[in-house]
């Protein structure tokens, strides 16, 4: 059935997807074939079809975050991390790329903790879900046979992180990007709230190397954090020896950023 009142021809739309399967059709080729389309009465009916398509092309790949973010463009910089930078055709999201502290400055073989050291980073949700996956890119391994990277996850309470909320666990002794499905807790977030990250050194016996986000080139964060002990007001990344991931109710031994790099994770929902 053609759409209501609609000229039955279809001279862009159909005619360019006409060769493509719903599960086939891209964000890109819903794009080309809507450029150029110029916005104006005439071309009402083609505007209608390439919406069509489009919803349907999103309800056969169960991509409905994509109506949220442009269709599948949005939300930060996207891709499967490599040796360098994003290879465009993934869906991890580089969390410490997004507004409104993010950099695209990153640089590789970076030495950024010690053992039991902890760095905490704030972020905002892109989406609402159980987060799925981490992963990130170790240059030079860890010498140990037990050493990891604990990528743990927090509520924020009022500028700063508190309640631990679960982590993944990736193998520092391996070079190349490294990826976890399992994490201690189901981690849910909710899309445009702050969270942390919280990046542990766990069981380090040398210091393993990692791609980083540039400290240097990050915003520091609009929070108030003064009655907490050492950390001052205005800076976004705290430090401490630690111990691990846990909730937070001493603030005392933190010490703040933002002249801290940062491991370049990418995060799956």
């Amino acid at each position: 059935m053609p759409l209501p009142d609609a000229d039955k021809k279809s001279p862009r739309v159909y005619t360019n997807l006409q060769n493509l399967d719903l599960d086939n059709v891209t964000f890109a080729n819903i794009q080309a074939t809507g450029n150029p389309i110029a916005v104006e009465e005439m071309n009402e009916d083609e505007m209608r079809r390439l919406v069509l398509v489009n919803l349907a092309r999103l309800v056969t790949a169960g991509e409905w975050t994509g109506l949220l973010e442009a269709g599948g463009g949005g939300g930060g910089f996207t891709g499967e991390l490599t040796k360098y930078n994003w290879d465009g055709d993934g869906d991890a999201i580089r969390i410490f790329a997004q507004g409104p502290w993010g950099t695209i400055a990153r640089a590789l073989n970076q030495q950024v903790l010690q053992n039991d050291e902890i760095v905490l980073v704030p972020f905002i949700a892109s989406t609402t879900g159980t987060i799925s996956q981490v992963d990130l890119y170790v240059g030079t391994t860890d010498s140990g046979a037990t050493g990891a990277l604990d990528v743990g996850f927090y509520s924020d309470n009022e500028g700063v992180p508190e309640t631990f909320l679960g982590e993944f666990v990736l193998d520092t002794t391996t070079s190349g990007q490294v990826t976890q499905t399992s994490s201690s807790e189901d981690i849910e977030t909710v899309r445009g709230t702050q969270y942390w990250v919280g990046l542990y050194a766990d069981n380090f016996d040398s210091t393993p190397t990692f791609m980083v986000m540039e400290a240097g080139e990050t915003a520091s964060g609009p929070i108030q954090v003064a009655e907490y002990g050492s950390v001052s007001i205005g800076n976004t990344i705290f430090k401490a020896s630690a111990g691990g991931n846990a909730t937070i109710t001493d603030y005392t031994s933190f010490s703040p950023g933002p002249a801290v790099n940062v491991v370049n994770i990418g995060v799956k929902w």
